[in-house]
């Protein structure tokens, strides 16, 4: 335990001892050398450490003032460092962590202390415990008090300590009656240096002591004189100019021999004077922030007292009262606040709480009392020098948040005694787990829901028993509660003892570095959702080909339509060649063709239905296409109806299929066409979107830039329930056998497919209008390949050679002399059997041309892997009526391999061809 004479001798002289009793007083105090480089701690007291739990030897020679805890602010860090360096006063509260690592709210109070030159040798720290005037409103009123004490107290300190210092020192020849100076004597008594160090006589040592203290004085130096061995005093001087200070004599008398009045006297004079002033100034502050101050030394029967201890007793106020009249108003049932009979070890601290009744009130209340046991310089016995302070209010406080935990205690039990009641007793599961996936706890439902006790999960991983294809969810969800509190839910299949699969229902949250989770059995909602799903899917079919049913005449009757145009212009054609009448040649050709075109525009709305018809997106000017169409729709509409075109300058570019594009819009318009049966306006409109977050939500789109192709017309309009449902499979108002009911089914299909969407916007007798939105592409529109590629480069390479395939004999017939015909060798077959036969051989094979669907039990899919088995890098063209999908399958076609769907011109499958040949 730390001494104030552990402390550097140089600092008990420049602070005088008014740092002894600070060193002894139960403040706990901190000394750093501020002229070594780190400014090292040097003296720390027993207070500190018992503070702390930081001996002399773990702290003394560490840069740091105090172990500060990590969360210090570094603000105020950086303002203590900065205070250091300039030897400048700190007050500052932070918090500091113990030698056991636990942590408390400082208060720490730094003074610098000055040598006789004015330069700072030492920067001298208080540390306050202010924790619990953190915790409690009252504990924070009184520590308030007591910290304007401190205040007060450290003030005077720094007042003190720049100025004390050695005033002079003396050596008194006792048997000589002659006292020999040094120079600050000689100073001080208005000498020469020289007279002084040849000693002057007795009197000249009393001659400036205020006359109030002389007699005083020369009673306690003749004791010396006489045999005394110790001179302790406090006394006034008087200066040259009539200046009074306040001076603290200290001396020791070295006997030569046995002979009373031989030897020597030595001692020294100290300015205190400041320090009485802060002894003043501290008995102030003691009154005000109502802490008492008292000492004893073991043997006495009194006590030395402060008047702020006498009021807070309730006692007349006096210098010294006797033990009993102190102890005398403790409550019979506590400790006294000075036991004479105890035997303390010196440096011990003793620390108690006790209640009095004040002798002038009655009135119960609450002290504690702090002191520390130290060794009296003057008499040798042992000195307890302490403080007391009323601590009522803060015992009412701790009574009060004693009895209020007592009850939140009791709500504790009380909610754990429901949560047990509720584990063991509900029907749903209940999991503790790690975020690792560990099983911590389960409760009782398990066993009926699963099959597992609760004594078989505990340990084990919970994704052992979660279903492969749920196990990345769960990963998920016990990853995103990991890194946040809040409350996730999933449902997954878990495995039972059975070993069979349950569906549950999760509701998890993280708490306390587990995850706590809550399932429910679904495993009967799900089958019978899943069966519902197949019904309405059984139901859906079910109505699909009732509708398909209904449809056969309208179909029947479009395709014999367009057969008798094809037929009847196929049969005057060859009837005119015949005759030689070739002048009217291109006019029955063209009649045929327009017939097929239309045959194969049907067949496309029933694929467009099916959502599967194959696109060739490219990047299309809808303003180009809309032109070239023109001329088109006017004939199309009729003479009735006026046909208006509104087409915005800037619009952009948009990615989708142009062909589907232009049957889309002939639809939209042949649509209006038949809503005015006696003739209107036909408006074609078109322009850019930017859709926010709003309206896209409203349209049911992603957000973003979109080309918008609007069609109206002036003709019925529809009712809100008819426009509901136009886009519906097979939904028309028309009469069977003019309309299927699929044309805008398969612009909607369309629109989505291309990434955008169709609204309808109608009121009966009003008009309609028809908002088409697409993408917008950034870039240039594609031009027409057939027109950019000259016929020239469709000529073949001598001996290229076409394997063609297909179980028409027309489609063979007509690919082939048109290959033929473009110089390249043709082979025919009609089957998957027969196509591998020539594929096996050693014949040249350039290209595979395929239909999918093929007789004989191998289809076209299955000839092109056999012919890439044969034949590495083999290039394939599929040719087939059906959508894509039926070429693909699930997955993407392979490197080398194309789809080239029916109908198509042979100008298209020669190009096409040409440049499957030509590629790399």
């Amino acid at each position: 335990m730390a001494d104030e004479q552990d402390a550097p001798a140089e600092l008990r002289r420049l602070a005088g001892p008014l740092f002894a009793a600070m060193a002894r007083s139960g403040l706990p105090v901190l000394v750093s050398d501020a002229r070594r480089a780190g400014e090292p701690v040097v003296y720390v007291n027993a207070a500190f450490t018992r503070l702390t739990g930081l001996e002399p030897g773990d702290i003394v020679g560490r840069a740091a003032l105090v172990p500060l805890a990590p969360e210090a602010d570094p603000g105020t860090l950086a303002a203590l460092a900065g205070a250091l360096r300039a030897g400048e006063p700190l007050e500052a509260e932070l918090p500091v962590q113990r030698k056991d690592g636990s942590r408390f709210q400082g208060r720490l109070v730094i003074m610098p202390v000055a040598d006789e030159a004015g330069q700072p040798c030492f920067s001298l720290a208080t540390l306050a415990d202010v924790t619990a005037a953190r915790e409690a409103p009252v504990l924070r009123a009184e520590q308030c008090l007591q910290r304007r004490a401190l205040d007060e107290v450290n003030g005077r300190l720094r007042a003190t300590l720049a100025t004390s210092g050695v005033m002079a020192s003396w050596e008194w020849h006792i048997a000589e009656r002659r006292i020999i100076g040094d120079a600050r004597f000689a100073a001080l008594y208005q000498l020469e240096v020289e007279e002084a160090a040849r000693g002057v006589a007795p009197s000249v040592f009393f001659s400036i002591i205020h006359p109030q203290d002389l007699t005083r004085i020369r009673l306690a130096v003749g004791g010396v004189l006489r045999g005394a061995e110790v001179f302790s005093k406090e006394y006034r001087i008087v200066l040259q100019g009539g200046e009074t200070r306040w001076v603290q004599a200290r001396g020791r008398c070295y006997r030569e021999g046995e002979e009373v009045r031989t030897g020597r006297f030595i001692g020294t004079l100290v300015d205190v004077t400041e320090q009485k002033r802060a002894e003043e100034r501290l008995r102030v502050a003691q009154t005000a922030g109502g802490i008492g101050t008292y000492e004893y030394v073991s043997g006495f029967g009194t006590a030395s007292v402060s008047g702020q201890f006498c009021r807070l007793l309730g006692l007349q106020l006096a210098e010294s009262l006797p033990l009993r009249t102190i102890n005398a108003v403790v409550h019979p049932e506590d400790v006294p606040i000075i036991d004479a009979s105890a035997e303390p070890q010196i440096g011990s601290i003793s620390q108690a709480e006790f209640r009095i009744t004040r002798p002038d009130t009655g009135e119960l209340r609450w002290l504690m009392r702090r002191g520390e046991y130290q060794r009296d310089t003057e008499t040798s016995d042992i000195r307890f020098s302490g403080v007391i302070y009323d601590v009522t209010d803060a015992k009412r406080t701790e009574a009060a948040l004693r009895r209020l935990n007592e009850g939140l205690e009791a709500q504790v039990a009380e909610r754990t005694a429901d949560r047990n009641r509720l584990w063991r007793l509900s029907a749903e599961i209940m999991l503790v787990a790690r975020f690792d996936g560990t099983i911590a706890a389960v409760n009782p439902a398990w066993l009926a829901v699963l099959g597992w006790s609760e004594v078989d999960l505990p340990g084990r991983d919970l994704f052992s028993l979660i279903h492969p294809e749920d196990a990345g969810r769960v990963r998920d969800g016990i990853a995103a509660l990991s890194r946040r509190e809040g409350l996730t839910r999933f449902d997954s299949r878990l495995r039972g003892r059975d070993g069979a699969y349950r569906w549950i229902s999760w509701s998890a949250a993280s708490g306390e570095g587990l995850v706590n989770a809550v399932g429910r059995d679904v495993t009967a909602e799900k089958e019978q959702a899943e069966a519902l799903r197949q019904a309405e899917e059984q139901l859906r079919q079910s109505q699909k080909m009732e509708a398909v049913g209904q449809l056969t005449g309208g179909l029947a009757h479009d395709f014999n339509n367009l057969l008798t145009g094809i037929i009847g212009s196929l049969e005057l054609l060859r009837m005119r060649v015949a005759q030689g009448r070739l002048a009217q040649v291109d006019r029955y050709v063209m009649a045929a063709q327009g017939a097929a075109n239309r045959a194969a525009a049907l067949t496309h709305r029933l694929l467009a239905f099916s959502r599967r018809q194959t696109l060739a997106p490219k990047a299309t000017q809808p303003n180009q296409l809309i032109s070239g169409m023109e001329e088109l729709i006017r004939r199309t509409m009729g003479p009735e109806i006026r046909v208006e075109t509104v087409l915005d300058a800037g619009l952009w570019t948009t990615l989708c299929d142009p062909n589907q594009l232009e049957n889309a819009l002939l639809n939209l318009c042949i649509n209006a066409r038949d809503a005015m049966p006696d003739g209107g306006r036909l408006t074609i409109e078109t322009g850019n979107a930017q859709l926010d977050e709003r309206g896209s939500r409203q349209r049911d789109m992603e957000p973003g830039e979109y080309v918008v192709i609007c069609v109206s017309d002036t003709g019925m309009g529809m009712s809100a329930e008819v426009a509901a449902r136009a886009f519906d499979p097979f939904f028309t108002t028309k009469p069977i056998g003019q309309g299927t009911g699929l044309g805008l089914s398969m612009i909607y299909g369309f629109a989505k497919q291309s990434g955008g969407q169709i609204h309808i916007h109608s009121e009966p007798e009003k008009g309609t209008r028809m908002r088409l939105y697409l993408p917008r592409h950034v870039g240039e529109a594609e031009g027409d390949e057939a027109s950019a590629v000259p016929s020239a480069l469709l000529r073949a390479v001598q001996g290229e050679t076409v394997l063609v395939v297909d179980d028409e004999p027309t489609i063979r017939l007509l690919v082939a002399e048109v290959l033929e015909d473009l110089g390249y060798k043709a082979i025919e077959v009609g089957d998957g059997a027969a196509a591998l036969q020539v594929l096996q051989s050693g014949a040249r094979i350039d290209l595979l041309v395929t239909d999918v669907g093929l007789p004989g039990g191998i289809n076209g899919r299955q000839v092109a892997d056999a012919g890439r088995a044969l034949r590495p890098g083999l290039k394939v063209l599929f040719i087939t009526g059906y959508a894509e999908s039926a070429v693909m399958g699930s997955g993407q076609l392979e490197p080398g391999m194309h789809v080239l769907t029916k109908p198509f011109a042979m100008e298209a499958v020669a190009a096409r061809i040409r440049d499957l040949i030509g590629a790399p």
